[in-house]
């Protein structure tokens, strides 16, 4: 094998380890995300927690409009990192979650607004992970 195609061949290795890397650190799609009741606690937890992160008077919120961009956020905050560490959440997985419940509750909020076509229509629209997190939400007690 010539220099010149050892070369070829060894960056064309990396840059598919690369690319696998990259594609393996991407957060699913939050209609793919799945909740589960121990990553709920952790929510839970993290919440119950968040004011030693807070600073008085400190009352923006994260206005993102992707997972992506809210664990930017979050990321950019090392009071915020740390208590996601604290945790074993990563700000990935919490924005994940963040847009998972959020379309699961939302979900449940209007359920009864709704006729019965209409819900069965919505829910049908839904990927499986999505009716996953709605039925797992609706078992949980409220706290």
């Amino acid at each position: 094998m010539s220099h010149g195609l050892l070369r070829h061949t060894l960056a064309a290795f990396w840059l598919c380890v690369a690319s696998a890397s990259a594609l393996a650190a991407a957060p699913p799609p939050p209609e793919r995300f799945r909740l589960t009741p121990q990553l709920l606690e952790r929510m839970e937890a993290l919440q119950a927690a968040s004011p030693e992160a807070a600073r008085p008077g400190d009352d923006d919120e994260p206005d993102a409009q992707s997972v992506q961009e809210l664990a930017r956020q979050l990321d950019a905050d090392p009071r915020i990192r740390a208590l996601l560490a604290r945790h074993r959440v990563s700000s990935i997985e919490y924005a994940s979650a963040v847009y998972a419940a959020l379309h699961a509750g939302m979900f449940l909020a209007m359920e009864s607004l709704a006729d019965k076509a209409s819900r069965t229509s919505a829910l049908a629209s839904f990927t499986p992970e999505q009716r996953a997190n709605i039925e797992l939400l609706r078992r949980r007690p409220i706290k």
